[in-house]
């Protein structure tokens, strides 16, 4: 940089030395509060000293691998603007997915619980899509709920909330929906990218192939459900079958698997039917995989389509995606 006021131009271009266009642009216009369109048309503009020194700060924490989501506290996510914090994992595109599946099996005044909601994105995507279901949101830390409550507040939304750990509260609900910790816990990508500094206990799933809560969540699910009632997981693209087996052993019908943005099996879906004819089955064994029904993704009518996750997304080819990143070139589980 020459000597002398820094320019906006210059600010770009030092961010652009150092990190991707698309990472770069965002945090200069976001570290100088500058619209994104100011940085090219208005690149004479002069910046303080101390604004440089702020946004050059801003790009040494990406250059440490510290995630955007959380250098800039916020995250796009279904057609809202998430508040996030290292408490809680960042809210991904592919969990669109989940809401997208979820959303057709809620009627009005259905009752709707998110286990682990984190941020509470899940829970309040739907009530945003759903405004006369009950929605409750639920997670072990104290801190997703504080969360969770302080973005519903800031977007007008009504979800309850709720400290518990998977189903530790009362009630039946018409549709449970999580997005649960996957990853094996030895999975060596945890150490790699974005993921070195998202909470563990969010991506964990336990050392049997990252299933052990997800086994659990299908286990303790029926006694929450009233018959007829949904159930519906997120899950890494190589579990699809594993999950078809549990929730069939577990009394559920209708299992539906529905595919991510990138056409990967990623979240699926069953309907509870009380069983009199035969004991349940326990477990993840005992049955032969079954054909399963498959639907592509397909985003919500009335989401935006020029909301900033649009932005977020660019992002994920560049740092990585979520749980256990992908496998290929861009790593994803």
């Amino acid at each position: 940089m020459a000597e002398g006021t820094p320019t906006l131009r210059e600010c770009v271009v030092y961010a652009r030395r150092r990190l991707p266009r698309y990472e770069a642009e965002l945090l200069v216009s976001t570290s100088l509060d500058v619209p994104h369109n100011h940085l090219y048309a208005f690149d004479e503009r002069a910046v303080a000293p101390a604004a440089f020194a702020r946004m050059a700060q801003t790009v040494a924490r990406r250059q440490d691998g510290e995630p955007v989501a959380y250098i800039l506290g916020t995250r796009g996510f279904w057609n809202l603007d998430l508040e996030v914090t290292p408490d809680v994992l960042i809210p991904r595109p592919d969990t669109e997915t989940l809401v997208a599946a979820a959303l057709p099996l809620i009627a009005p005044g259905a009752r709707v619980v998110d286990v682990g909601t984190g941020c509470g994105a899940v829970a309040l995507a739907i009530a945003s899509e759903r405004p006369e279901a009950s929605v409750t949101a639920t997670d072990v830390d104290p801190a997703c709920i504080a969360l969770c409550r302080r973005n519903a507040e800031r977007l007008g939304l009504s979800v309850a909330t709720r400290v518990a750990d998977c189903f530790g509260f009362g009630g039946l609900f018409d549709v449970i929906v999580s997005n649960p910790p996957y990853v094996d816990d030895d999975d060596p990508r945890l150490d790699e990218g974005d993921l070195r500094f998202e909470p563990r206990r969010a991506l964990r799933g336990g050392p049997n192939g990252g299933l052990d809560i997800i086994a659990r969540l299908v286990r303790e699910a029926p006694a929450h459900l009233v018959p007829g009632g949904w159930l519906c997981l997120e899950h890494g693209f190589d579990q699809e079958r594993a999950l078809a087996r549990a929730f069939r052993a577990h009394g559920f019908r209708r299992v539906r698997c529905h595919r991510d943005i990138e056409n990967r099996p990623r979240v699926t879906v069953g309907c509870w039917e009380r069983l009199k004819s035969r004991p349940i089955q326990r477990g993840f064994e005992g049955l032969a995989d079954n054909q399963l029904t498959h639907f592509p993704y397909k985003p919500c009518a009335n989401a935006c389509p020029t909301r900033p996750q649009a932005l977020n997304r660019g992002s994920m080819v560049q740092v990585g995606h979520p749980r256990a990143i992908r496998l290929s070139a861009r790593q994803h589980p």
